[in-house]
């Protein structure tokens, strides 16, 4: 018998278009597993602006989406709240709604869904993984950014019922604040990934940065606020080319213009290594994972900001369950995992030195690490089951 509804509610672009899909749905077989029924109402970009909810079902999950906002009136829409998402919450459904999960959802819209929350006797739980960074683009938008990221972080999620949290600096964040929290880092299902078979090619080393390291549109003059630090890789690798050594990089998720955009002065370093350094852009996912699981490492660099330690990196977790070793940097939100299985982790300023480290590991040592790395099962949804039906308990959903 099930235990009621939880509606989850945000951003995402289902079936597994953006990071946010894979997180919400990996949480919600947590909550299926404890005997809730789960509907998502997420985003689609493809769809036209002013149309009602379209139902798409996706992985045995009830699923609705309301087009993806385009232009000034339908952001602002979106900001303040869709009627059509508040008639949605108000229905009746087989088994009774008992709470709403608002997935980093506007601060005004989130803050009207909690006040019908409680006229309706149900929970609302604010899952809460970014910290949104205001610096660049128009004055308009960094002011709203601004007074969005601000209200929802200090006010609005702590007139929700509990916090789910991605990271250590947002749970105590909001740890001593007096909420109830539970702290999921990216989760995904292990069972859909396949262990990870040897590499042909033992001579070549290769690795993967998968994701979008800047919006190259939004980028400030001092580069200050950019999300992952690409712009170090290149260099790192640009120094092993150089130095005569053996590698491919692969880039997916950005183009090389972009990148170009915000860092030409790498015009000519990229085009030296050109057959050893490649942009992929955007890619379908399952490509991206096929490739992931065939590269030797993945790879990102990011510097300590209050965005990014409000994060954690889902293609961190993405790449383990896929069997691939990560090199990256040490973060408050990775302390929990600093011992997992397949993590090569250097302070800021000593990537080049880890990167020749993991240069010099043989094929075999490489092949164990894959092996052990996808057989941890670290980022599991499955290991975080307890953790949540206790932190539902207190919340009294």
């Amino acid at each position: 018998m099930s235990k009621g509804t939880i509606i989850y509610i945000g951003g995402f672009e289902l079936p597994d278009k953006n990071a946010a899909a894979h997180r919400v749905l990996a949480n919600g077989k947590i909550l299926q597993d404890l005997g809730y029924d789960v509907i998502f109402v997420g985003v689609n970009s493809s769809r036209s602006v002013g149309m009602e909810l379209l139902r798409h079902d996706f992985f045995g999950f009830e699923c609705w989406n309301v087009p993806y906002p385009a232009g000034i009136v339908a952001w602002l829409k979106y900001i303040l709240g869709l009627a059509t998402i508040f008639k949605f919450l108000k229905k009746n459904r087989p088994a009774k709604v008992v709470g709403v999960i608002c997935y980093n959802y506007p601060a005004v819209a989130q803050g009207r869904i909690k006040f019908l929350c409680q006229r309706m006797g149900l929970k609302m739980i604010a899952d809460a993984t970014e910290w949104y960074d205001a610096s660049a683009g128009n004055l308009i938008y960094r002011v709203i950014k601004f007074l969005d990221t601000s209200l929802r972080m200090h006010i609005v999620h702590r007139l929700a019922d509990g916090v789910i949290t991605t990271s250590k600096y947002l749970t105590i964040f909001y740890g001593n604040r007096g909420k109830t929290t539970v702290e999921l880092p990216t989760l995904f299902d292990a069972d859909k990934f396949q262990p990870p078979s040897p590499r042909e090619d033992v001579l070549r080393k290769c690795f993967i940065y998968v994701g979008s390291p800047f919006d190259a549109g939004r980028v400030n003059k001092a580069r200050s606020n950019l999300k992952e630090r690409l712009d170090v890789c290149i260099e790192i690798f640009y120094q092993l080319y150089t130095a005569g050594e053996n590698f491919c990089f692969e880039v997916y998720g950005i183009s090389e213009d972009d990148y170009l955009r915000v860092f030409p002065e790498h015009t000519a370093m990229l085009q030296e290594m050109a057959q050893r350094t490649t942009f992929k852009g955007r890619q379908p996912n399952q490509l991206v994972l096929k490739r992931i699981a065939e590269c030797d490492f993945s790879m990102f660099f990011r510097d300590e900001t209050r965005v990014t330690l409000a994060g954690f990196p889902s293609k961190l977790a993405e790449s383990i369950c896929c069997g691939t070793p990560v090199v990256s940097n040490k973060m408050v939100s990775l302390e929990n995992h600093a011992q997992s299985e397949g993590l090569f982790l250097a302070s800021r300023g000593e990537e080049f030195a880890l990167v020749k480290q993991v240069m010099a590991l043989s094929p075999t040592e490489i092949n164990a690490i894959k092996q052990r790395a996808y057989h941890s099962r670290t980022f599991d949804y499955r290991n975080y089951t307890a953790k949540v039906s206790a932190f539902l308990a207190k919340v009294g959903v």
